[in-house]
């Protein structure tokens, strides 16, 4: 029997996504930030998001089903308030496989809905993370360099200032799917707005 092709399978993933403007502002800093730390991968400023759940591959019947689960939790959650807030790494100091950028404001919501999410959609069979989730936006992977990771080059990154507000009202679960070898590699595929009350 054949077995279905990648591309007959979608890879997906529920996150909260970002503003354009904010993907803007953050993609004009990670371009200072490639002279100075050599990553192997950028992410492309429009794919930029908070993932709250990595599904995987996923038969295209099964795709509904997700979908439907995602609005149960938009009805039943409200907005909330999150802002670009400092910048860190994953992985060896010298060499880390993970440039984030840290998030503020409003987090235990944040938290919350990963968590409604995970269970959502333990309940159709998909494994929970079983690591502690840890908010953050990835900015690239794979420390290339050949001199250890420059710490002193994140001093001062995604810091709120008044003429330049780094916040913005979350109010939406998006699930996307991943595209390999196209840039933007993300397409959202389901947006819903949150809705509790009405």
């Amino acid at each position: 029997m054949t077995q279905p092709t990648t591309s007959e399978q979608p890879r997906l993933f529920v996150a909260v996504p970002i503003p354009a403007e904010l993907k803007a502002k953050a993609g004009a800093t990670v371009n200072g930030l490639k002279r100075q730390l050599p990553f192997k991968k950028w992410v492309h400023p429009d794919d930029l998001h908070i993932t709250l759940k990595f599904i995987g591959e996923v038969a295209p019947s099964a795709v509904p089903a997700i979908e439907t689960a995602l609005a149960r939790i938009a009805a039943r959650s409200n907005p909330f308030a999150l802002q670009l807030s400092g910048a860190g790494t994953f992985g060896a100091p010298q060499a880390p496989r993970v440039l984030w950028a840290g998030l503020g404001g409003k987090l235990q919501p944040l938290k919350s809905l990963q968590a409604d999410v995970e269970s959502e959609l333990a309940g159709l069979g998909y494994e929970p993370e079983n690591r502690p989730y840890s908010p953050h936006i990835t900015l690239a992977r794979q420390y290339s360099g050949t001199e250890p990771a420059r710490k002193d080059a994140l001093a001062g990154l995604f810091r709120p200032e008044e003429d330049t507000p780094l916040e913005w009202t979350a109010d939406r679960l998006v699930l996307y799917r991943s595209h390999f070898g196209r840039t933007p590699m993300y397409e959202p595929i389901r947006t819903i707005v949150f809705h509790a009350g009405g």
